[in-house]
């Protein structure tokens, strides 16, 4: 063979071979997936924040409603009035209070009457038990001496009736003996009577003690309510002058003089007459959702921004979370809001209460951070081990060999939802790592594990993510610039 019939035949075998390459090249990324790329890298300080809606409050408020009803006589003072505790705010027509009042005393002085007229009744009807007591004692005594008279007069007749019998004494004497008897029987009848008749007069005195310290105390009680009835009365009557419960300022005044003032209730919200407020100490009334409520704490720093006031940012702490969600009207599935407390540190005189707000609290700070594109993140279904944990599959294995190997080790792949990104090796192949993040920032998120800066990840689109498949080969789409690259 010549020489230069060898190279011809080296050259088509090279040129041969080159034309396979590119071929298997070409067929192994017929599918290659136009994405948008980010690299893995760190930053200085990432601050992780909740931002809630809400409205500016004073921090001591108070809604003052009347308890009464009548006209406002008196009104001294206007909205936005600064007044002192104590001070009298209005005062309600003290006519009808006053006449009842007096009606009450009326009332609670007859009953008192009658409980001093009862208690001297009691008095008597002792003294009259006393004095029967002793009538019975008397009355006990002659029962006691007739009955010796007639023991005696018994005796000594039955003497004179052998006697006379035998003869020795004269039909005068015996005769005189018997009425002696009988007269001594007659008077000890009388002496049972008499104790008999006092014994039950003695009961009656005492059943009428009882009964009029029964009368007493229902005249007492009487007395009582008479009494809780002028108290009512005394108390209704002071507050037809309303006074102000704390120092501030009247925020919201509802009412004029001459109009009618009606007693508030919780179902009647137009009750409340004014709104006095003090703005020394100024919050803003933030409402968090559930998702974002479990990451707060109480101290947590917040900038306040207030509709009204666009180009002041105020700085404020966290100073109380809500255990209950806020109770709303309509009965719904959606997300509950919780009320957080922000008290502003140094408030605006211009703020007002009601002024509309938002809140950017910060719940955690992190120095050199390893962060990635919050977008990049996303979700699959994969196959764990029996400790959950997720090992990147060999993809050069066929599908039947992987499940012979399965079945032959007795083992059943389990799924698991795994969150991670794809990451794309030099030769362009997207792999999916599970990932193990930690706090989020406006646009970025943490990484705590399986990550290292400088590699490189996919990051979009959003449905390219949805759909792309652990091994598919990428290529990065240069048209489309990433904010997190810069």
């Amino acid at each position: 063979m010549t020489k230069g019939k060898r190279v011809w035949i080296i050259g088509g075998a090279v040129l041969a071979l080159l034309i396979i390459v590119v071929a298997s090249v070409k067929v192994s990324r017929k599918n290659t997936v136009l994405v948008q790329t980010s690299v893995v890298k760190r930053k200085e300080t990432l601050i992780s924040k909740v931002t809630a809606s809400g409205e500016i409050r004073a921090k001591e408020f108070v809604d003052l409603q009347s308890e009464i009803a009548g006209i406002i006589t008196e009104l001294p003072l206007r909205e936005g009035a600064a007044v002192r505790k104590g001070d009298v705010l209005l005062r309600i027509d003290p006519i009808q209070t006053e006449a009842e009042q007096a009606s009450s005393r009326a009332q609670y002085d007859a009953a008192l009457a009658e409980t001093r007229a009862q208690e001297v009744m009691i008095i008597n009807a002792e003294a009259n038990l006393r004095r029967d007591e002793a009538s019975l004692r008397s009355a006990r005594a002659e029962l006691k001496q007739a009955e010796h008279n007639f023991t005696r007069a018994e005796s000594s007749f039955k003497r004179m009736q052998l006697l006379h019998e035998d003869g020795l004494i004269s039909r005068d004497d015996y005769e005189a003996a018997q009425n002696d008897f009988k007269s001594a029987q007659s008077r000890l009848e009388v002496a049972r009577a008499q104790a008999s008749q006092t014994e039950s007069q003695v009961e009656v005195s005492r059943n009428n003690i009882e009964q009029s310290k029964a009368s007493a105390e229902a005249r007492l009680a009487n007395a009582r309510a008479a009494m809780a009835n002028l108290t009512r009365a005394k108390d209704q009557l002071k507050k037809t002058t309303l006074y102000s419960p704390l120092d501030g300022v009247i925020t919201q005044l509802n009412v004029e003089k001459g109009e009618r003032a009606q007693p508030g209730i919780m179902s009647n919200p137009e009750a409340t007459l004014m709104t006095i407020a003090n703005l020394s100490v100024i919050q803003a009334e933030l409402k968090v959702d559930e998702t974002d409520v479990v990451s707060l704490s109480l101290g947590d720093v917040t900038e306040v921004r207030v509709d009204a006031l666009p180009n002041e940012v105020f700085e404020g702490e966290v100073t109380e979370i809500g255990n209950s969600p806020i109770q709303s009207s309509a009965v719904s599935q959606e997300a509950k809001d919780f009320k957080v407390i922000v008290t502003l540190r140094h408030p605006s005189s211009k703020l007002r209460p009601g002024m509309s707000c938002t809140g950017d609290i910060t719940t955690d700070v992190r120095k050199d951070a390893l962060v990635i594109p919050m977008q990049a993140l996303t979700v699959r279904d994969v196959e764990v081990d029996r400790d959950g944990k997720y090992h990147p599959p060999d993809l050069n294995r066929k599908s039947a060999q992987r499940a012979r190997a399965a079945e032959g080790a007795g083992d059943k792949a389990e799924k698991k939802e795994l969150e991670g990104v794809f990451v794309v090796g030099a030769n362009g192949m997207a792999r999916f790592r599970d990932l193990k993040t930690g706090i989020t920032g406006e646009s970025e998120i943490e990484v705590l594990e399986n990550l290292k800066e400088g590699e490189t990840i996919v990051s979009g689109s959003f449905q390219t993510l949805r759909t792309i498949k652990d091994g598919a080969f990428v290529k990065a789409d240069k048209s489309a610039k990433s904010d997190f690259n810069k």
